[in-house]
């Protein structure tokens, strides 16, 4: 390379501008392809310039004019297809030394021609790729994908018109659906494969139903979550959930590859009585697992009970769709609601304890206990009871069965079994226990009849070898001998006398069996007792009568007509916020329009509870007459399951108080009932003092704790009464909800049927 300027020579590709003069240097083998620019074979037909001398800035500027249209024949691209290299830059100038070029000055430039040893590349004027943007979702991932079947996003929307469009798409990421099984009103059922455990199948169900109400939606939500944390091993484990981006919620559990009760009841027919007796049984134990866990089913029916034998000799039942329903009857699970479900209450313990003896009656007999196609008939025939016994249609069952299978459909729920438990244990006794002992008390009546009825529960080798062995054995054949063998024994009674105490023996039997199934029958059927914790001598109401109930269930609600002059509250979610939002309870009430009102108080202290509403009757110079605040306490649904807890509740309202009115003092707790047969435990107490004029002031109290009655209900109703000797009525502790106007505002309330 050499420099045109000064001619010094420099080693080719060792620099590109003269050091002395800064000039650009020349290649010595430019004969028309030194560069690769639009413009590298005109260059070196370009004279030297005195303009091209100057040191190239750091910022090359230059200006380009308009190109014509043609350049020869080959026509030139648009300006905004002119793409330079900054070598072709180079090439032509230096810079701001030069302010234009002149392209009619290079049309008549030729190029030089080329050395025999070159080829020479032919001039190129055509554009050159327009730029164009990048999309980053096009750019590869800088990591290996492992599974590309997870690009299909698992919140995309699930069409229920087109649920068999559904199978190929992975759920969440991580279950691919393989199949589509079915479905009905309340959800759709698909069998998927697991991504990550190998070779394990789930079924994921696309609920359908949408909750009755606000607080069903997060009682449902609250019990999904507890039953992610449960297992049992008659239960199905629920493995997750999630929502579509449509709003369609999903649930993913175990998959069982067996037949369900329904399958088996179609294909043939009745159950034997052991087969139902063990099924039963580990469902009712089961179900009392769940419902400690304040879990319940909602939807028990033999669609959603399995028959699994996969280890191949013993038979596990296993319990699915728990949290797959929110109790509504529909037509697939209408002939097995309880009364309550039917009127439109809320689901309970009692209510799944009435399912699932509609579904052991079913497996007995082969058919339904009531009958009807609508709410309103069934209804009807479940208050009547059901026209035929079980025992009526197979005479092989004992009459306890009957007994057990009627206390459990009561159309009463307070009169069914508190516990699935007890329930599933009765049932077997009565179906294996009671059958088994009257076979072996007494063989030889029909043994072979008795045998072929009841295969099941006793094999007929048994019964053969119960018969042998109740008879009395045969003595061996006396040697013939001299004098009698009758000689050496005892002589033997008449045979009369022997006839006469074995039939003794049998009624001694008898009635021994009728006085064990009297006493078991009354062991089954007793009423649960509870001792409540009281601090006073006796429970009393209001109206100081002694009260005597163990009645769990709530009563029904009460259609009350607004008193005049009065105004309705309603709590509503709407307005809380804080630990009164968490804890939410409904209920309503009616109170005077003259008397204060102060809207919802939430708890600034973790240890503190907050008041939904605080009403007051005021003096006309301001001081308080009678006042109500309404609350909420912890509770575990049901009067009994709190009983354990009101000695806490009336030491912390007693420390609480004692805080804020002088000379407090508890005068009385226990348990009371109010409008409409609503348990709540009383907590009465007084305080008062002298002001600093003189004048002596009273203040009677009570406090009230009243649970929801249902299991599973997280918080009941705290209230709170006060009234002050400023008021004319009320002259005594008694006297407080009882006389005056808090009176009419306690009757009105009324706590909400919907949890």
């Amino acid at each position: 390379m050499y420099c045109p300027k000064c001619k010094q020579t420099f080693e080719e590709g060792s620099r590109r501008f003269c050091p002395t003069d800064g000039a650009r240097l020349i290649s010595d083998s430019i004969g028309g392809q030194a560069a690769a620019g639009v413009f590298a074979s005109l260059l070196p037909k370009i004279e030297t310039d005195s303009r091209f001398d100057e040191v190239l800035p750091e910022v090359p500027h230059f200006i380009i004019n308009e190109p014509e249209s043609e350049i020869g024949q080959t026509p030139l691209p648009a300006d905004d297809d002119f793409f330079f290299e900054l070598d072709d830059i180079d090439d032509l100038m230096a810079a701001d030394a030069v302010d234009e070029i002149d392209l009619d000055t290079l049309r008549d430039i030729e190029p030089a021609p080329a050395k025999p040893f070159e080829i020479l590349e032919p001039l190129d004027l055509a554009p050159r790729p327009v730029a164009r943007k990048i999309n980053p979702y096009e750019i590869p991932a800088g990591h290996v994908n492992l599974d590309i079947e997870r690009a299909v996003p698992f919140s995309i929307d699930f069409n229920e018109e087109e649920p068999e469009g559904f199978v190929g798409r992975i759920v969440k990421g991580r279950y691919k659906v393989t199949e589509f099984l079915g479905g009905d009103e309340s959800s759709i059922a698909f069998l998927a494969e697991d991504k990550i455990v190998e070779d394990r199948k789930v079924l994921v169900r696309i609920l359908l139903e949408d909750p009755a109400d606000e607080i069903i939606g997060s009682i449902l939500a609250e019990e999904r979550v507890s039953l992610s944390h449960f297992s049992h091993p008659n239960i199905a484990r629920l493995i997750d959930s999630g929502t579509f981006t449509n709003g369609k919620e999903f649930l993913v559990s175990e998959f069982f590859d067996a037949l369900s009760i329904a399958d088996i009841l179609n294909i043939h027919g009745q159950f034997s009585e052991q087969r139902t007796a063990r099924v039963i049984k580990q469902i009712a134990g089961a179900l009392s697992e769940a419902h400690q866990e304040g879990i319940l089913h909602r939807d028990l029916r033999p669609e959603n009970m399995i028959l699994d034998t996969a280890d191949g000799e013993n038979e596990q039942t296993i319990l699915v769709n728990f949290g797959a329903s929110n109790g509504q009857p529909t037509p697939q699970n209408l002939p097995y609601k309880s009364p309550e479900i039917l009127e439109g209450r809320t689901a309970t313990i009692a209510s799944d304890v009435f399912s699932l003896a509609v579904v052991a009656y079913e497996m007995l007999t082969g058919r339904l206990p009531f009958s009807g196609s609508t709410a309103k008939v069934l209804l009807r025939s479940q208050n009547s009871g059901y026209a035929v016994l079980p025992s009526e249609i197979r005479h092989e069952l004992a009459p306890t069965v009957d007994d057990v299978l009627k206390k459990a459909m009561s159309y009463s729920s307070a009169d069914r079994y508190t516990k699935a438990r007890d329930f599933g244990d009765a049932l077997f006794a009565a179906l294996t226990e009671v059958r088994a002992t009257a076979v072996a008390e007494f063989p030889a009546v029909q043994p072979i009849r008795v045998a072929a009825k009841t295969r099941a529960a006793v094999p007929v080798a048994a019964t053969i070898a119960a018969a042998t062995a109740a008879e009395p054995p045969k003595p061996a054949p006396a040697k013939v001998t001299a004098e009698p063998a009758w000689k050496n024994r005892s002589p033997e009674p008449p045979a009369e006398e022997t006839s006469r105490a074995k039939i003794f023996a049998v009624a001694g039997i008898l009635t021994l069996l009728v006085l064990l199934g009297l006493g078991w029958y009354y062991l089954v059927n007793i009423p649960e007792r509870i001792d409540v914790p009281q601090q006073a001598e006796h429970v009393t109401d209001a109206n100081n009568a002694t009260i005597v109930s163990n009645t769990e269930m709530p009563p029904l609600a009460r259609t009350i007509q607004q008193p005049p002059n009065t105004n309705f509250y309603q709590n509503s979610k709407s307005n809380l916020r804080g630990d009164l939002l968490r804890n939410f309870v409904g209920f309503t009430m009616f109170y005077p329009k003259d008397w204060k009102m102060n809207g919802p108080q939430p708890s600034n202290v973790p240890t503190a509870r907050g008041k939904f509403i605080d009403i007051a009757r005021l003096a006309p110079d301001g001081r308080m007459q009678e006042q109500m605040l309404v609350g909420y306490y912890p509770s575990k649904g049901t009067f009994m399951m709190d009983a354990d807890t009101f000695p806490q509740l009336v030491n912390e309202t007693n420390e609480t108080l004692k805080k804020i009115l002088p000379g407090y003092q508890m005068v009385s707790s226990g348990e009371i009932k109010l409008n409409g047969e609503w348990r709540a435990y009383e907590i009465k107490f007084q305080a008062g003092g002298t002001s600093a004029s003189g004048e002596k002031l009273i203040v009677w109290g009570r406090r009230l704790f009243i649970p929801a009655a249902r299991p599973a209900v997280r918080n009941g109703f705290e209230i709170t009464m006060l009234a002050t000797s400023l008021g004319e009525e009320i002259r005594s502790v008694d006297d407080v909800g009882v006389k005056g106007q808090l009176a009419q505002v306690l009757y009105s309330f009324e706590p909400s049927q919907n949890f």
